[in-house]
């Protein structure tokens, strides 16, 4: 189907691999519910141990990786509050519970732009974060395989367990060779929020929202990834398109909050949660904004956005 929706031109310098990761549980072990997105934690603390192979510096690359520096460009630095890590998980919150050994758990990571030169390192620190486990201390695992997926959706096995583990060549695809594959166009579209959208407003969660509401948050999102990790500045005027969204009607807001896990402190415990539920908009103004909100499918937004929350899909009618 031909895209005729406009999308910017410096799409076509950002590069992306999509990458899924068969793992393979050693151990029984229980995982919570959204358990697969807490591997912020896991991974950062694996880094702590982390041997790199002789004659690399891949602790340095996996540094940048998850917890990036600030772009140098001053224009640049205006759109990033906090840089963010140059790859999204998007693990299948369905999978929770008791894990038996010999079970498999597919974790889809996107890696975007500088974040390419770092799958090798990632990688390495996978097989060392299997020695550890995926949750507080269990569920190791070994690393099965890693399937590529390219910007047409055909999938290929990359590597299996007991070949040498070499660098990977992957398909590196486009992001405006992906959008120019998207459906297109509809009279009204659906976002269907698949894992907690946390969105925060002067410090304090958003416990109900409607699409103008999030959207600026998902444009940011969009943005200021592509500003850190691709160095490239996509919008002059934010305030034009959340104009346009706001003018969109609404037809339907389900989305609800969810608290999901509990989060200890010093001052006591705090319940986590987020937005789930469908919500869908119509309006001739969806063909401006469309690029976003399918670049967002890629990307989710909201708070640990890059480990898996904020998922959702898109509908057409």
């Amino acid at each position: 189907m031909g895209y005729c929706a406009p999308f910017p031109a410096e799409l076509k310098q950002v590069e992306y691999v999509k990458l899924y990761f068969h793992l393979e549980i050693s151990n029984y072990f229980n995982l919570p519910f959204l358990g697969l997105l807490q591997l912020r934690r896991e991974l950062l603390l694996a880094l702590k141990t982390f041997s790199e192979p002789l004659g690399k510096n891949f602790s340095g690359q996996l540094k940048q990786l998850l917890q990036p520096d600030p772009p140098d460009d001053p224009i640049l630095q205006r759109q990033i509050q906090k840089p963010a890590p140059a790859l999204v998980f998007s693990p299948d919150i369905s999978q929770y519970g008791l894990i038996e050994p010999k079970q498999g758990i597919i974790l889809p990571v996107l890696f975007i732009g500088s974040g390419i030169n770092a799958i090798d390192p990632f990688v390495c620190l996978l097989q060392h974060l299997g020695t550890r486990g995926l949750y507080h201390n269990s569920g190791q695992f070994i690393l099965e395989g890693v399937e590529a997926e390219d910007g047409s959706g055909t999938r290929s096995m990359l590597w299996c367990a007991g070949k040498q583990l070499d660098a990977l060549t992957p398909p590196v695809s486009n992001l405006s060779w992906w959008l120019e594959r998207q459906p297109f166009l509809a009279d009204s579209i659906q976002l269907e929020i698949i894992s907690p959208l946390r969105l925060l407003r002067q410090g304090k969660p958003l416990f109900k929202a409607g699409f103008i509401d999030i959207f600026p948050y998902l444009l940011r999102r969009v943005t200021a990834l592509l500003a850190g990790c691709a160095g490239i500045e996509l919008i002059d005027d934010p305030a034009g398109l959340i104009s346009l969204a706001n003018r969109l009607e609404l037809l339907e807001n389900g989305l609800h909050w969810k608290d999901w896990r509990t989060l200890k402190r010093e001052q006591g415990e705090q319940n986590l949660g987020g937005l789930l539920g469908c919500l869908t908009v119509a309006g001739v103004e969806i063909s401006e904004l469309i690029w976003i909100l399918q670049l967002g499918t890629l990307f989710n937004f909201g708070k640990s956005a890059a480990y898996g929350a904020g998922q959702y899909g898109l509908n057409y009618s």
